[in-house]
């Protein structure tokens, strides 16, 4: 809960202070099927892949030029898991300037229903224009080993 609730601080200070400049966004909605049966439209959500749909997205660029993403993820399967996102910076030829994956919420699982917010940096680029997010696929943390414990 402590590292959500510090996703969301920092999330909401991005927006702030990185309001102003904002870049072009695209979700590609053929990215793949929609989970446990719902569609995008179903849930308000912009896509819908795996098991979990990605609710908000937006793209900015601050004062120093570097390219943020921010938005949330929900978990729209039966079971608790983790999610991969991957996230493309494209300039105006449509040509990729960087690529990212990134995990959310980490090694943690996103209970069914939930929400997780998530932001990733693409650091300093002029020219990026558009920015393009996709769901690569969920998977399920079963169990975290403790240093020490043997177990």
């Amino acid at each position: 809960m402590r590292g959500r609730c510090i996703a969301l601080l920092l999330g909401g200070l991005m927006l702030l202070a990185c309001g102003c400049g904002r870049l072009q966004r695209l979700v590609d909605p053929a990215a793949g099927p929609s989970g446990a049966g719902r569609t995008a439209a179903d849930l308000g959500a912009r896509l819908v892949y795996d098991g979990f749909a990605i609710v908000d997205f937006r793209a900015m660029r601050d004062q120093h030029d570097r390219v943020h993403i921010v938005g949330e993820v929900k978990n729209v399967s039966e079971a608790a898991r983790g999610v991969e996102l991957q996230a493309t910076l494209r300039d105006a030829g449509g040509h990729v300037l960087a690529v990212g994956s990134f995990y959310p919420a980490s090694n943690h699982n996103i209970m069914p229903d939930e929400a997780w917010p998530f932001s990733y940096s693409f650091g300093r680029y002029d020219e990026g224009i558009r920015a393009e997010l996709r769901i690569v696929g969920g998977f399920r943390t079963i169990e975290t080993l403790r240093a020490g414990t043997g177990r």
